[in-house]
């Protein structure tokens, strides 16, 4: 049984080895974002033409989509992006999912860049 992050695992019977269907997360190699990195990035989504609906209803289809019995999915799963909860009828996927999604990626990648 798929029981979430290895963090949840109990008893002798957990396995030594990561695996790959655990969804191993890299330990932090390099510098996190600080305080100025988050206020331009909240500036640049402010600027970026997206409504406060269009925000909160991306935000809310991400967080419906998490699950209790694994603890994968939600606002912090990051899988609102991928196939199948971008196809949901729920999520309105060919209404403005997509633009938000889009639109929040092409400032991600514009941060990225910017790094050192």
């Amino acid at each position: 049984r798929d029981m979430g992050p290895v963090a949840r695992y109990l008893g002798p019977l957990v396995p030594k080895q990561t695996l790959l269907w655990q969804d191993p997360v890299p330990a932090v190699s390099h510098d996190l974002v600080g305080e100025a990195e988050i206020a331009s990035l909240k500036s640049q989504i402010l600027a970026s033409g997206l409504t406060v609906s269009q925000l909160v209803s991306t935000a809310w289809a991400a967080a419906s989509s998490f699950r209790g019995s694994d603890k994968r999915g939600g606002a912090n799963g990051g899988r609102i992006r991928l196939q199948p909860q971008v196809g949901w009828e729920v999520n309105d996927p060919d209404g403005d999912l997509r633009k938000v999604i889009r639109t929040l990626e092409e400032i991600q990648e514009s941060f990225n860049s910017a790094a050192p």
